[in-house]
């Protein structure tokens, strides 16, 4: 969508928004009718901008993943350190603050990944993830602070899908662990993966 006009850009993110309200409001579910309500405008310009309910559900989704991606992923959360394992320490707690501070976090990894367009994102979207974890294991391994003999395609797989799980079984809770406390927790599993075989 980066040929839209200022006008056009402005509209989708209004829509985005009212899309959002919408779903935290109804627990997930979500109504064209009433997006384009909350919005203001026609439902013939939210299926304008976004081909259908599906691919309204699926530009929220996309949203939440780019978000995550520019403040967990892409982000170095300690930019003056050279020690590997402190920075990526700090990212799981980045990792953790984000899905916890994110209100649409347990509707976009639960509920809306039942929809077929929501699930072909995240797919992509974790592949993605996936790669660069590799990308990152590999310059530790290349900086000699972790173990070279580990494939880090597989091990960036099973971190990344242990990170997941966890927190979604956290996002269930009530109360959730503290977030410190579970980043804390989630950083001692993946020091067990990255140890030497």
């Amino acid at each position: 969508m980066a040929n839209l006009s200022p006008k056009a850009r402005n509209t989708r993110g209004s829509l985005l928004e009212a899309a959002r309200s919408e779903l935290l409001e109804q627990g997930g579910a979500l109504e064209v009718s009433r997006v384009a309500e909350r919005a203001g405008v026609s439902v013939g310009l939210i299926y304008r901008y976004f081909g259908s309910r599906a691919g309204l559900l699926a530009a929220v989704a996309e949203d939440y993943y780019d978000r995550y991606q520019a403040r967990v992923m892409a982000a170095d959360p300690l930019p003056e350190s050279a020690d590997w394992c402190s920075r990526e320490e700090q990212r799981v707690l980045r990792a953790v603050q984000f899905v916890y501070g994110e209100p649409l976090a347990a509707l976009v990894l639960v509920s809306l990944a039942r929809e077929p367009e929501v699930a072909a994102l995240e797919a992509r979207c974790i592949a993605d993830n996936v790669r660069q974890g590799a990308d990152n294991i590999r310059r530790g391994q290349a900086a000699g602070q972790l173990d070279a003999a580990l494939d880090a395609q597989l091990v960036s797989a099973m971190i990344l899908g242990g990170l997941h799980q966890a927190l979604l079984e956290a996002l269930g809770r009530t109360p959730r662990p503290p977030a410190e406390q579970l980043a804390q927790q989630l950083w001692h599993f993946i020091r067990g993966a990255l140890a030497p075989l």
